[in-house]
């Protein structure tokens, strides 16, 4: 069985895989219509059948998965530069690897083992030659497609990482020329934020309302936060303490973003412990 490659570095690939599988397979090189062309043989009365498949399957989803998704990137999207492409190509990865779920819930999960598997099944019926190209062109059409949602949907998750830390930066320039209206501010949560005093003295709406900065809700209606991210800015502690159950939570991690090193997370429990052997009369 031949496969025929146009690429040298798949051809190189496919081969190396099963050289590391002890299997028999030979390589050379060849040109049809002046253009250089290379060609694998196996001999699949040597090597069974689902062993050539299954390396096939792993070729497409290793190598040509990613390779595919850079191309979709530069050829339908225009994204020229190879630092955005890494960064969008991360996502995609992170997507394939089910890191991304709030993002697979929008667009779909594709098992494309088995739409490659089911694509390429009956190519290996005849067991004589399999040109690569006229498999993308003709066998994968329904892959290509979600490979394209995927690197879209990677696309618009990326704009938004970018706009978060624009974002992100601006309200740490703001908070770098603001002067501290409290050296110590401690946040409990629990269904929401309840802001407390160095001294564990919970801070009214009113003296919380007292404190912020209008601007920041007039400039930034949709963005900033005014029940928690307004009130932190404006006081713009020295030290923040936040007390919550887990740190994998929006609010606490934009709040970690925009104050670094400001911000120690402790468990709920601990603000217990200190605020009842904190003093009474300090």
């Amino acid at each position: 069985m031949d496969f025929v490659f146009k690429e040298l570095s798949d051809a190189i690939w496919l081969h190396e895989y099963f050289i590391k599988k002890n299997q028999t397979i030979t390589f050379y090189e060849t040109t049809f219509q002046n253009q250089k062309q290379y060609i694998l043989t196996i001999d699949n009365h040597k090597v069974p059948i689902q062993e050539i498949q299954s390396g096939f399957i792993q070729f497409i989803l290793i190598k040509k998965r990613m390779d595919w998704a850079r191309d979709i990137l530069k050829e339908y999207f225009y994204y020229k530069e190879e630092s955005e492409q890494d960064n969008i190509l991360d996502i995609v990865t992170e997507m394939f690897d089910g890191e991304r779920p709030e993002l697979m819930k929008m667009v779909g999960v594709m098992n494309d083992e088995v739409m490659i598997r089911e694509a390429i099944l009956s190519l290996f019926d005849d067991h004589k030659s399999i040109s690569f190209d006229s498999l993308i062109k003709f066998r994968l059409k329904k892959y290509f497609e979600q490979l394209i949602q995927y690197v879209e949907m990677a696309i618009d998750e990326y704009k938004m990482e970018q706009e978060y830390q624009v974002f992100i930066q601006m309200l740490r320039d703001y908070l770098a020329n603001r002067k501290a209206c409290m050296d110590t501010v401690r946040i409990y949560f629990g269904e929401y934020g309840k802001f407390y005093s160095k001294e564990y003295q919970e801070l009214s709406k009113e003296q919380i309302s007292e404190m912020i900065d209008r601007r920041l809700i007039t400039n930034h209606p949709v963005y900033i936060d005014s029940v928690t991210i307004a009130p932190l800015l404006s006081i713009a502690p020295k030290k923040i303490y936040l007390y919550a159950d887990s740190a994998d939570n929006g609010l606490i991690r934009t709040i970690q973003n925009i104050f670094e090193e400001r911000v120690i997370l402790l468990e709920k429990e601990q603000f217990w412990k200190e605020k009842n052997s904190y003093p009474i009369n300090h």
